[in-house]
C-alpha cells in the first residue's frame, strides 16, 4: 500500500501539471504585464515628453479651475481624482476620472492631462484604449483583462490557482529545496529535457516566496470581487460639483500639518462625500506606508477639517491593505529593487512554459 507521502505528492504532480496547463498563459500574460509596469511611472513620462516639459507661460491657472473645467466637460462621473500634481514648472496635472459603467464589462478608468498655463487638454483617453497609452492599457490588463468587474474576479481567482500551483510545486520538489538554495541542486544538461527540468526546479525554488507574496496580494487587493454588493453598476445621475475651493484646502493642510506632503486628491461627483486629500505624514517612516497612505478629509461644501487619518495610527488591517499594495508593485524601494521586481516577475512565465514543455515532453506529445 502506498504510503501517504507517496500518495500526496502524485496527486500533487498530476493537480501541478493541469494547473500549469490550464493557467499558464494567464501566469505568462500576469508575469509579463507586471514586470513591465513595475517602471510604469519612468516610462510613461519618457514615451510622454510632451507632458512633462512644457513652456511656462505666465501665472499659473490654479488646480480649482481646472478641476471644475475636467469636471464640466466630462459628465457622468463617479469620482475624480486629482491623480499628480506637477513635480516642478515644466509638469502638467494629471486627473484620473471614474466614469459610471454601463456593463459589467465596461472599462471605467479615464485619464486627462491639463496644461496648468493654458488650461488646455493635452492629452486624455480610457485605460482601454491602446492608443495614445498603451502603459494604461496594459495596467488594465494586468488587473482585469480588459474585462471589467467579469476580469478583476477572475484575476483574484488566476491568483489562487498560482499560489495552488506554487504549494503543489513545493510538495513535489520538497527534497530538492535546501540544495537549491545553496545551489548545489546542479544544472544537468545531458538533455534539452533534463535541462530545463533542473532549471525549471532551481528557478521555481528561488522564486518561491516572491511568487507566493506577488499572487497573494494580487488576490488580496481584489478580494472584494467576491462579493455581490461589487456587481452593482452605479445609478446615473448628475455630477454634484464641490463648493469648496482644492488649493486653499490643500494650503489649509500643509499649514495646520507642517511636514504633510500633499500627493492627490479625491473629489467627489456626489453629494453628503468628503474631499479626500492624501499624502505623506511626516511621522511616517516604514517603507511600506509611504506615498498617499494618510489623509485629511474636508467637509466638501464649507472646506473644512472633518478628520484627519494617520495610516501609522490605523488597525493592522487597514495598514496591511496598504502594504500590500507596495508589496505587490515594488515601489517603497529604489531602482536596484524595481529591477529585482521585473527579474523575478518574469518567473512565472518561464515556469509555466517549460512546465508545459515538460508535462507534453512526459505524456510524449
Amino acid at each position: 500500500m502506498m504510503d501517504w507521502k507517496k500518495r500526496i505528492t502524485k496527486i500533487s504532480f498530476k493537480l501541478h501539471g493541469w494547473l500549469g496547463l490550464t493557467a499558464g498563459v494567464f501566469f505568462l500574460l500576469y508575469g509579463l504585464s507586471g514586470s513591465l509596469l513595475v517602471f510604469r511611472h519612468e516610462l510613461d513620462r519618457y514615451f510622454n515628453p510632451e507632458l512633462h516639459r512644457l513652456v511656462p507661460r505666465g501665472k499659473k491657472i490654479s488646480a480649482d479651475e481646472l478641476y471644475r473645467m475636467v469636471l464640466h466637460t466630462h459628465p457622468n462621473l463617479k469620482k475624480l481624482v486629482l491623480h499628480d500634481f506637477p513635480r516642478n514648472k515644466y509638469d502638467s496635472y494629471e486627473f484620473m476620472l471614474y466614469k459610471r459603467q454601463q456593463k459589467l464589462t465596461d472599462n471605467y478608468l479615464y485619464y486627462v492631462f491639463v496644461n496648468p498655463y493654458s488650461g488646455k487638454i493635452l492629452k486624455e483617453g480610457g485605460y482601454n484604449e491602446f492608443s495614445p497609452s498603451f502603459i494604461r492599457w496594459i495596467y488594465t490588463l494586468h488587473y482585469s483583462l480588459q474585462l471589467g468587474i467579469p476580469g478583476m474576479l477572475l484575476t483574484a481567482i488566476i491568483g489562487l490557482v498560482m499560489l495552488l500551483s506554487l504549494i503543489t510545486g513545493t510538495i513535489i520538489y520538497r527534497k530538492h529545496f535546501w540544495e537549491a538554495l545553496r545551489f548545489r541542486a546542479g544544472l544537468n544538461f545531458k538533455s534539452w529535457r533534463t535541462g530545463i527540468s533542473s532549471l525549471h526546479r532551481i528557478i521555481g525554488v528561488w522564486a518561491l516566496l516572491f511568487n507566493m507574496l506577488l499572487f497573494f496580494t494580487g488576490f488580496w487587493m481584489l478580494r472584494e470581487y467576491f462579493s455581490p454588493a461589487m456587481w452593482s453598476l452605479p445609478k446615473q445621475q448628475a455630477t454634484f460639483e464641490v463648493h469648496a475651493n482644492i488649493d486653499k484646502l490643500v494650503t489649509l493642510a500643509c499649514k495646520t500639518i507642517p511636514g504633510f506632503e500633499p500627493i492627490a486628491v479625491n473629489i467627489p461627483t456626489v453629494k453628503n462625500a468628503d474631499i479626500l486629500l492624501r499624502g505623506h505624514m511626516p511621522q511616517t517612516t516604514n517603507v511600506l506606508l509611504q506615498g498617499k497612505a494618510s489623509s485629511i478629509a474636508f467637509d466638501a461644501c464649507t472646506g473644512k477639517i472633518k478628520n484627519r487619518k494617520v495610516i501609522d495610527e490605523q488597525d493592522m488591517e487597514e495598514r496591511f491593505e496598504y502594504m500590500a499594495y507596495q508589496l505587490h508593485t515594488g515601489t517603497f524601494g529604489g531602482a536596484i529593487l524595481k529591477w529585482v521586481y521585473v527579474i523575478f516577475g518574469l518567473t512565472p512565465g518561464f515556469l509555466s512554459i517549460s512546465g508545459a514543455w515538460l508535462w507534453l515532453k512526459r505524456k510524449k506529445w
